[in-house]
């Protein structure tokens, strides 16, 4: 019986059926080992009952090593499925489970498993997935397991997993806790174990334990309550862990050095197969005997698919760690002769190669090579952690420091690119500490850069690749130029033009060994400095790439996408960067995706794309959180605080907004910090409360601010002066003014105008602020930014009518709604119909536009179809499967009132509020 545990089983029942209801979802369940993690775990997959489909599996310490292990059992029951996925899928989830040798990426291998998931969730709805101890499972499956749990939504399956301690891979999943029992439910679970001793002893074993409900089990089997509760209060203050496997231990101490041995090797064979291990203990001298001594103890059982399985994975641990390193290694080199003499050439290979390594105890170049090569063929699979693991045994067994540092180096780069830096740090540091040759140390100052770049701080980063780079320029351009490229990155985030232009000319400087560099390196030069040559489009900068880059289809399309970014065509831009997002979408090449949707994003929220703006910044955020990109994730949350501030959403925007800055400000992510400033900034300004507004925004140009980015605060400034001017501070909004125009006249980009003009009006008066107005409202791109387009309007219609112009206000008032209510400006909105109506006018009546009561993945998938794209094409565009992209086209249909995909691409999807 679960004792105490009715609210969290309450939890577990909710996410079923909420499952059930197509209304899909994760949980984790975090709590010490022993807590009652597994029964509870145990009790949901009972509860689920017969309609529900479980497909479960568990973490094994000894089987982290191993790519996708976990997932092979996960995913066995739905193999026979296999055949409806894409060809491309199949083949990625083939390769992840050992099934072919062809190479896989990450991304490709997370999304076949989420289009099988919902195959099988057709068939057999809804699934329950259950995964117990998620830190022990390998890093692969792990990885795919918390990208599939993030994307539930809408789906009838459920994510269930439980884990000892929640780290910054599940900290966006709903999480519940586990802790020891109260002092009623402790007492109740001792009576249930005939526990008779009075209630002082009985207090100070649960104390002792923490309230553990698997403690207080063990505990009471080991002798009489009185000298049960005296060891227990003799182990002092030992953590639980600890204390646990003190108890456990002493449990099989009594067995026989046969049983023993045999449950050790059980303990450190990953998969449990039966065959397997009782070969090997074999192999040790074990008696037949053994396995029937060790069954009727308790201590190991024998499931179905002739596999042995421990009671509870704390068991296992006990097992493998009261066992002298002696001990240990006989076993795992039992284990490995066993696999190699079994399957010398099959996919066992790599598992006897990790016993080996096991069990050895002294450096061995032969074994460190066979790990290094095991680690190739992980990598190909798409199990980049693994492969780091692999890789850091391969260095502890190398026999010299060179080679352990060059091994390590690239321990350290597979973990960071599985998205793994909290593996990938220690590593490196570990590698600096090492002596290295000068080709091993260039790579562990260009590693140290690019993950200073996306987990660190951005000026650190900048100056890191800069000084990598200019080593390299001469003996090695292609590799300096891609440096100096991220540097601008960093650089830019950083607020340190000079630091952005000195990369862009080293680029340029490259162009000695290949012409392409030098005008790659220009056109940067020029769009850093705000000068981007015009006419130039980012599909011509792609075919203008140089033959280095050429070779690299992530470092060519991106090019493109930076350049364009900081263009004067954001819609060009947007184009370009939505075709380098489908094209990355099964590459696997995660980071560089979430770097263009982040961008992407940006230009959507400028050119009021509001609901892709979402779209797009929500499904960066979670791959920023799947690949450990903590800069990106500040760059997201920052441009949906914006978005939100926008919408007049007070408590989204404060949310996104003190997330992006608890991340941005300690990386010196100032771009960020200061985007996520000026949203609040806005929000105070909306609100009426000019003198916050003030004093936000008066942080963006502050010296010194942790807020201050001078390119974010010019593209604030007409809410800057706006603030000022309403807050009868006329002096700052003057100074605000002339530094906006002193930059802008040095700029060529389009959308300064419209700023210059407007905050010129609000400082102007008479015919001269008309003027203004009216030259902001029809300036070079104004039409790409209609946030300040429609506020512009509303600003010229409020000051009509203080000068009792009402028929010309009325005119712009009207105007300025429609802009903002298209756009969903709310509260911006509201205030233009306030406005109008004192003005004598009212909204233009026009026909409901059905279009405006579509959700946001509708709209999505209603725009794709549109412009004539498949169900399945749109799905892999959207990570959805396409089932349910046809449910939602199922829900479109009569919201617009059509009844064929054909009239889609008449329906009026631009105008929605």
């Amino acid at each position: 019986m679960l004792h105490g545990r009715q609210n969290e089983l309450h939890a577990l029942s909710r996410l079923v059926a909420e499952a059930r209801a197509g209304r899909g979802g994760a949980l984790i369940v975090e709590g010490d080992a022993g807590v009652g993690k597994t029964a509870l775990l145990r009790r949901a997959v009972a509860a689920a009952g017969s309609g529900t489909h479980v497909l479960t599996c568990s973490g094994v310490q000894a089987e982290v090593a191993l790519a996708f292990g976990g997932l092979q059992r996960l995913l066995t029951p739905l193999l026979d499925r296999l055949p409806e996925l894409p060809d491309d899928q199949v083949g990625a989830l083939r390769s992840a489970l050992g099934l072919s040798t062809a190479p896989a990426a990450d991304l490709m291998v997370r999304t076949a498993v989420l289009s099988l998931l919902d195959r099988a969730a057709a068939a057999r709805t809804p699934l329950l997935l259950v995964a117990d101890d998620l830190h022990w499972l390998d890093p692969a499956t792990a990885g795919v397991l918390l990208f599939v749990a993030r994307r539930l939504k809408n789906r009838p399956i459920a994510f269930l997993a439980a884990v000892r301690e929640a780290g910054e891979a599940t900290r966006d999943l709903p999480q519940l806790t586990l802790r020891g029992l109260a002092p009623d439910a402790a007492s109740a679970l001792l009576d249930e174990h005939g526990w008779g001793t009075p209630g002082p002893a009985r207090r100070a074993v649960a104390d002792a334990v923490g309230g553990n409900p698997l403690a207080l089990q063990e505990l009471v089997r080991l002798g009489s309550p009185a000298e049960v509760a005296e060891k227990v209060v003799l182990t002092g203050t030992a953590p639980l862990s600890l204390r646990l496997r003190e108890v456990f231990a002493e449990r099989t101490r009594e067995l026989s050095e046969s049983a023993r041995t045999l449950l050790l090797v059980a303990a450190a064979e990953d998969s449990g197969h039966t065959g397997t291990v009782l070969a090997a203990a074999r192999r040790l001298a074990v008696d037949e005997q053994a396995l029937d001594v060790v069954e009727a103890a308790g201590h190991l059982e024998e499931v179905a698919g002739g596999r042995l399985r421990f009671p509870h994975p704390l068991v296992r641990a006990a097992v493998y760690a009261d066992a002298s390193a002696r001990r240990r290694a006989l076993a795992h080199r039992a284990l490995a002769d066993e696999l190699a003499t079994r399957h010398p050439e099959g996919g066992q290979h790599e598992r006897a190669v990790w016993h080996r390594a096991l069990a050895a105890t002294s450096p061995d170049e032969q074994l460190a090579e066979a790990l290094e090569a095991g680690a190739a063929t992980v990598r190909r699979r798409g199990g980049l952690a693994v492969a780091a693991a692999v890789l850091h045994r391969a260095a502890l067994l190398s026999p010299t420091e060179q080679q352990r540092t060059r091994r390590l180096a690239a321990a350290a780069e597979a973990a960071w690119k599985s998205g793994s830096p909290q593996l990938a740090h220690p590593l490196l540091r570990e590698a600096l500490s090492q002596p290295a040759d000068a080709g091993t140390q260039l790579e562990l100052d260009r590693l140290r850069g690019m993950m200073e770049l996306w987990g660190g701080d951005q000026q650190a980063a900048t100056a890191r690749l800069l000084d990598s780079a200019a080593a390299l320029i001469d003996h090695s351009p292609g590799q300096a130029v891609t440096l100096a490229f991220m540097a601008v990155d960093g650089a830019l985030r950083a607020d340190r033009t000079d630091e952005a232009l000195r990369a862009a000319r080293l680029i340029e400087a490259a162009g000695g060994e290949d012409p392409g560099y030098a005008r790659y390196g220009s056109w940067l030069a020029d769009a850093v400095a705000g000068r981007p040559r015009d006419g130039l489009t980012p599909w011509q900068i792609f075919q203008a790439a140089p033959e280095g880059l050429s070779r690299n289809d992530a470092h060519r399309h991106v090019w493109p996408a930076a350049l364009s970014n900081l263009g004067s065509s954001p819609r060009t831009a947007r184009s370009f960067i939505l075709e380098a997002c489908d094209r990355f979408a099964t590459s696997g090449m995660l980071a560089v995706r979430g770097l263009l949707l982040s961008w992407l994003a940006d230009l959507e929220y400028r050119i009021g794309l509001w609901p892709e703006c979402e779209a797009h910044a929500q499904e960066g955020l979670r791959m920023a959180r799947d690949v450990g990109q903590p800069v990106l994730e500040a760059d997201l949350l920052a441009v949906l605080a914006l978005l939100s501030a926008g919408r007049g959403e007070a408590a989204e925007c404060r949310g996104y907004a003190e997330r992006a800055q608890a991340l941005a400000v300690p990386q010196g992510n100032r771009s960020a910090a200061g985007t996520a400033q000026w949203a609040l900034g806005r929000l105070s300004l909306t609100a009426g409360d000019y003198a916050e507004a003030c004093e936000r925004l008066a942080a963006l140009g502050e010296l010194g601010s942790p807020f201050a980015h001078r390119q974010v605060a010019r593209q604030a400034v007409l809410d800057v002066v706006e603030a000022q001017v309403r807050a009868d501070r006329r002096e700052a909004a003057e100074q605000s003014a002339w530094a906006f125009e002193e930059w802008s006249e040095r700029t060529t980009l389009a959308w300064p105008e419209l700023s210059r003009h407007g905050i010129r009006a609000l400082l102007a008066e008479g015919d001269t602020a008309d003027k203004h107005f009216q030259a902001a409202l029809s300036a070079a791109g104004a039409a790409d930014a209609p946030l300040a387009r429609g506020h512009a309007a509303l600003l010229y219609g409020e000051w009509l009518r203080r000068s009792r112009r009402e028929g010309e206000a009325r005119t712009q008032l009207r105007s300025a709604l429609e802009t903002l209510a298209g756009l969903g400006a709310r509260d911006e909105a509201e205030r233009a119909r306030a406005q109008l109506r004192a003005a004598g006018g009212a909204p233009r009546r026009r026909g409901g536009d059905p279009s405006a009561r579509l959700t946001v993945q509708e709209l999505q998938v209603a725009r794709l179809a549109a412009e004539g794209l498949s169900n399945r094409e749109i799905g892999t565009r959207l990570s959805l499967s396409p089932r349910t992209v046809g449910y939602h086209l199922y829900k479109v249909f009569p919201k617009l009132g059509i009844s064929s995909r054909s009239q889609l691409r008449d329906a009026d999807l631009d105008a929605v509020g």
